[in-house]
This record gives structure tokens, sequence and C-alpha cells, in this order.
């Protein structure tokens, strides 16, 4: 009988604490209720460093050993647009200056990870907070925001899929200095 070994869907975030979700969940209550599209849950908003898909409990453990060896600042984040990839049909909130602490903490966990067999992403960063998928076009224009987010950690998260949906439960935390 052939063992199968288990495997973990992860991804690296950004976790907003429950008072970011809060104003988050209060900006999109102002949206006009014509949107169409599915809305991600509040308690699974995050904001995506890299996405690494199904690994091994060995690469599971090799990444988690190189997310430990990150020593980054932490940062302030504004949270102050809208925005929507058409291609993809993907709502999304991010930050219209982005800070340079964040983009090096992005690179440098990439560069990390890579070492346990990870192929990093060769597109361009774009911070964001994903909202809603098979969305189309939303009119955003109109809505004024900005939700102040301090970032002192970083996480290791696990896509769990279950009958009624997808729920994403923090595996690991790394503090920022």
């Amino acid at each position: 009988m052939e063992h199968q070994q288990k495997t973990y869907r992860l991804f690296f975030a950004l976790w907003p604490s429950d008072q970011v979700r809060r104003s988050i969940g209060e900006v999109l209550s102002r949206l006009p209720s014509k949107k169409k599209g599915r809305a991600i849950q509040t308690h699974n908003l995050h904001e995506t460093l890299h996405f690494i898909g199904q690994v091994t409990e060995s690469t599971r453990e090799c990444m988690h050993t190189a997310a430990q060896s990150i020593n980054a600042e932490a940062f302030q984040l504004s949270l102050d647009h809208f925005g929507y990839f058409s291609r993809a049909k993907i709502f999304w909130m991010g930050s219209q200056n982005i800070p340079e602490q964040l983009t090096r903490l992005q690179r440098e966990l990439g560069c990390a990870i890579a070492e346990c067999g990870f192929n990093v992403e060769s597109r361009t960063y774009t911070p964001h907070i994903t909202l809603m998928r098979k969305c189309r076009q939303v009119e955003t224009d109109q809505i004024r925001f900005s939700i102040p987010w301090r970032v002192d950690e970083f996480v290791l998260v696990e896509s769990i899929t279950y009958q009624e949906g997808v729920k994403y439960q923090v595996l690991e935390k790394y503090p920022l200095t």
C-alpha cells in the first residue's frame, strides 16, 4: 500500500488586525450594491506576499525556517484606493504609496524561500487585498477612504477547502522589527 504524503496549500501574507478588517467592511458597505461578484469573507482578507501552492511537510518546514531568517522592518500601510484586475476579474483594495519596507520584505522573502525550490513570480509585485472574485468592473470613484494599518508581522497561511468554502488558517507568525 502506497503512503500518501500530506500536502499543504500555503501562502505568505500580511494579516490585517480585527480593527483593519472592520474598517474594510465599513468601506465596502458604502459601495453601490449593484456590484456583481463573489465577495471574500472578512475573516479571509489578507495581502499576499507569495502564493506557494501545494507543498509537502518537508517543504513547509524549509519555508518556515527560511521565513524565520527574514530581518525586516515594521511599517505603516494606508489602504486608500480600489483597483481592478480586468483579466482575472478581481476587485481589490490597496495603497497608492507602497512603503519600501513592504517591497523589500516581499523580495527578501522570495529569495529566502527560493532556496526551498519555490519559483518566485516574475511579474511586478502589486500589493493588494482581494475583495471580490469573478467581478465585473465596479464604480468606486466617489468613495474616499484611508485605512491605517500598522504592519508588524507577516504570516504563513494554509488554505483549507471545506464544502462551505475556503478557510485560511494562520500557521506561523514572523515578527518585523
